[in-house]
């Protein structure tokens, strides 16, 4: 961590966090996507569905109430 906060100017550095796997693959498949349009589509297709997940969570939050919803959750496990 620390060769990330002292690399120079001119010398940009994406990061994930430790065993962030996912999000680094996600990252990786951004920057092919800039070249990609298959890529590109499949990267703003998923990020679509992380959305769409978060709105219905959201309104079942919502409509439920924060203690409902987290009882809820605590079942689903």
């Amino acid at each position: 961590m620390y060769s990330i906060l002292q690399m120079p100017g001119g010398i940009p550095v994406a990061t994930v966090a430790i065993d962030g796997g996912l999000n680094a693959g996600l990252l990786a498949a951004q920057i092919l996507g800039t070249f990609n349009s298959a890529i590109h589509e499949q990267v703003s297709t998923y990020r679509q569905s992380l959305h769409d997940q978060i709105i219905t969570k959201d309104q079942k939050l919502i409509k439920l109430g924060a203690i409902t919803y987290l009882s809820e959750m605590q079942k689903e496990e």
